[in-house]
């Protein structure tokens, strides 16, 4: 492996796992009433813009290939991400957590079951470790969300 190539999965290695911040910064206002909802809401539609993202990625691929063949159904499955990720907003928080970790499930499992040869090893890695960290935060947060109600 390249210099440059090993500097660039440090530096994405780092924004990446930086990403989960957000994910785990709002896990302590949900647990207290003055802030549950707001904190909630924001981790709700913090969850549902990284939902989209993953799926982007999958327009970026389709869009670097398109002279290979058909692109039609990577382009699909990166838009089903966000339209996942919108509609889960509309839902009242105690049904769109639970979805968002689903549908961070469900990026994580078609990348690996679908394009895992078209993705680096070390990609498939880190996703491992982020959608891991990412859907523990939400069901956490879920597990907020439903606290009110015992």
């Amino acid at each position: 492996m390249n210099a440059q190539l090993e500097k660039n999965i440090r530096r994405t290695r780092r924004l990446s796992f930086a990403g989960l911040l957000p994910f785990y910064g709002l896990l302590v206002p949900a647990w207290h009433d003055p802030t549950r909802h707001w904190a909630l809401a924001g981790l709700a539609a913090y969850a549902a813009v990284i939902i989209a993202f993953l799926g982007a990625i999958h327009w970026g691929r389709a869009l670097n290939r398109f002279d290979r063949g058909n692109q039609f159904p990577t382009l699909l499955f990166g838009i089903m991400p966000a339209v996942l990720g919108w509609f889960a907003l509309m839902l009242p928080l105690e049904l769109a957590l639970p979805m968002l970790a689903a549908g961070l499930v469900f990026v994580w499992g078609t990348e690996q079951m679908v394009f895992s040869d078209q993705l680096p090893t070390w990609y498939r890695h880190l996703r491992h470790q982020l959608t891991a960290a990412a859907v523990l935060a939400v069901l956490i947060g879920w597990a907020a969300a439903m606290m009110p109600l015992f």
